[in-house]
C-alpha cells in the first residue's frame, strides 16, 4: 500500500541511516533510496539530508513528520480494526519499555495476551526513559511502559506504585540501621542509576535539597547492582530493579521519606492506539490491578 513509503521514511529517520534502515526492513539500500526519492518527488520537496555519516530531517521534513506518523498510525489502526471486525485477530503490535519492567512483567503479560490473541506478533523495544520517549515521539511504537509523573511529556495511564529503597554493599555501616533517611546518604559515594537526574532520584535531590556525592552515573541497573555489591558506592533503586539478583550480595533498606515511582503507559494520543494496542493495555491494567492499593 502507499503507506509503505511512509513506513520506510520513518525507519530511515529512526535509524538515521539508509543502510541500517534497509537491513532492519529486509530491503536493499537501493530500494529504500527509491522509496524516499519517490516520496519526495510526490510531495515536491526534500525530506532528508545527509550530515556527515548520519541522515537527518530537513526543515520541511520536520514539519511533515507529524502528518506522516499520523498517516501510518491511521492505516495500521484501520488494518487491525478490519482484522478484528472480520474475526481474524491478526496483526503486529510494537511496544517500548524500560528494562526492569520488560524483565519482570512482560513475559507473563505477553503469555496471557498470546493465549487470547495467538495471531498477534509483538515487538518489544527496550531502553531508558529518553529512549522510550523518543520511540513514542517518532511513532515507532504505539505506547511505552515507563515511570510516569507530572514531568512526563505525554498523556499516560498509571498502573502501579512501587517503592524506592537504598541499596548498600554487604556489611556497610549504614546497614546497622533498620531504616535510613535521605540525608544519611550525603557522605557516601553515590551511584546515580540509569534513570538519571531527570526522574525519581533527581526529583528527590531537588525536593529534599540533597547534596549527594555522585561518583558514578551508570545507565544499566545490572552494572549498578554489581558495583554496589563490590563496595563502590550506594544507590537508590525501585524494587523491580534489584529483586531476584541472586548472584550479587547487597543490603536493602527502606527510607523514612517513603519515596516511590509510578509505573504507567504513555502514548501520544488515545485515538492513535490500534484495537490490538488497546486490548493489550486492558490486559496490562488487569495484570497490575492486584498490586494497586
Amino acid at each position: 500500500m502507499e503507506t509503505d513509503k511512509y513506513k520506510v521514511f520513518l525507519k530511515v529517520v529512526e535509524c538515521e541511516s539508509f543502510s541500517r534502515a534497509a537491513a532492519e526492513l529486509g530491503y536493499t539500500q537501493s530500494a529504500v533510496s527509491h522509496c524516499i526519492y519517490s516520496l519526495e518527488q510526490a510531495l515536491g520537496f526534500r525530506l532528508l539530508t545527509r550530515e556527515g555519516r548520519k541522515t537527518r530531517l530537513t526543515s520541511a521534513g520536520q514539519e511533515a513528520m507529524p502528518f506522516i506518523v499520523k498517516i501510518v498510525n491511521s492505516q495500521t489502526t484501520l488494518d487491525q480494526w478490519a482484522s478484528f471486525y472480520l474475526g481474524v485477530g491478526a496483526g503486529k503490535l510494537c511496544i517500548a519499555s524500560i528494562p526492569s519492567l520488560a524483565i519482570h512483567t512482560f513475559p507473563d503479560m505477553v503469555k496471557r495476551f498470546n493465549d487470547r490473541y495467538p495471531n498477534i506478533q509483538i515487538q518489544l523495544l527496550h531502553g531508558n526513559y529518553s529512549d522510550v520517549e523518543r520511540l513514542l515521539a517518532s511513532g515507532t511504537v504505539e505506547f511505552g511502559f515507563l515511570s510516569v509523573s507530572s514531568q512526563t511529556p505525554f498523556p499516560f495511564v498509571t498502573l502501579y506504585r512501587e517503592k524506592l529503597a537504598v541499596i548498600l554493599p554487604p556489611g556497610h555501616p549504614l546497614a546497622e540501621k533498620e531504616r535510613l533517611s535521605l540525608k544519611d546518604l550525603e557522605p557516601e559515594s553515590f551511584i546515580m542509576p540509569g534513570e538519571g537526574p531527570r526522574h525519581q532520584v533527581g526529583e528527590l535531590i531537588k525536593n529534599y535539597n540533597l547534596n549527594l556525592n555522585v561518583k558514578y552515573c551508570i545507565s544499566d541497573d545490572d552494572i549498578t547492582i554489581s558495583m554496589v555489591s563490590r563496595g563502590l558506592g550506594v544507590t537508590i533503586l525501585p524494587e523491580m530493579s534489584y529483586r531476584d539478583y541472586l548472584n550479587f550480595q547487597f543490603e536493602v533498606r527502606d527510607l523514612t521519606e517513603a519515596p516511590y515511582r509510578d509505573i504507567g503507559i504513555a502514548y501520544t494520543a488515545w485515538d492513535n492506539i490500534s484495537p490490538i494496542g488497546k486490548a493489550f493495555i486492558k490486559l496490562a491494567k488487569e495484570s497490575f490491578a492486584p498490586l494497586t492499593p
